[in-house]
């Protein structure tokens, strides 16, 4: 049952809450840009692992949009049935986001080894941060200020992929400087969330959440060009030890 309290206006949804649509269409439109060069103008000649991949984002994207306005709509127990959906979606996306990390790495030629080696390591550490948010977010599914914004995570960790594949095609002298671009934008937003939500019960997910990205970038610097990670990173792709 519903309490009312005359008086008082009704609490406006919040951007990680009801009121997501705005950003998630943002970040949607993001992908879309960032992924144009290397698979939506090229679609046609992706393989059938790209595809299902691609296919399950945007699946994942459906979800994040309608979540939410089920939630508003009041419709709890669709919203509670859907989120069902998502114990085989998200185990789905990880899996293909690995097998297309050891698909990329067999492939690649001798001097491209060492980026390869970057682009493995972007892979695999976002699909961890991806399904750990998760896993976080289905952890709090009863608390609902937490379980909000942990998906909010989930949707944040695109930033990067997205982000720097389009820089490196408008702005290649870049070079590996368009991470510093893609994970200051992620921070500033984290920052953003932080501030809005200080003194707020949910205000410790958006804190967690930043350092796990601020700890993972520290590590983009250290882990791939590692020796131990390019031995790993040959055998995940079964390449000849030189």
């Amino acid at each position: 049952m519903a309490v009312r309290f005359e008086g008082v206006a009704p609490r406006r949804p919040g951007m990680w809450g009801t009121g997501t649509g705005l950003w998630i269409a943002a970040l949607l439109l993001l992908a879309l840009v960032g992924f144009w060069p290397s698979y939506v103008s090229r679609i046609g000649m992706a393989d059938a692992l790209t595809h299902l991949h691609a296919g399950l984002m945007l699946a994942w994207f459906g979800m994040l949009f309608a979540q939410p306005w089920l939630v508003r709509s009041r419709r709890l127990a669709l919203h509670r049935q859907l989120g069902k959906v998502s114990y085989v979606l998200v185990p789905a996306l990880v899996l293909t986001c690995v097998a297309l990390s050891q698909v990329r790495m067999a492939a690649v030629q001798p001097q491209g080894f060492g980026f390869q080696c970057l682009v493995l390591y972007l892979g695999l550490a976002a699909s961890v941060i991806f399904a750990l948010f998760w896993g976080l977010a289905i952890r709090h599914r009863h608390d609902a200020a937490l379980h909000a914004r942990y998906m909010v995570g989930t949707a944040l960790v695109l930033i990067d992929p997205a982000l720097a594949r389009l820089l490196a095609t408008l702005a290649p002298q870049l070079g590996p400087g368009v991470l510093w671009v893609s994970y200051g934008l992620l921070f500033a937003i984290l920052g953003l969330l932080v501030w809005r939500d200080r003194g707020r019960h949910g205000q410790r997910a958006f804190v967690f959440q930043l350092g796990v990205f601020v700890l993972n970038f520290v590590l983009i610097h250290v882990v791939p060009g590692s020796a131990p990670w390019q031995a790993f990173a040959r055998a995940w792709g079964g390449l000849p030890t030189p």
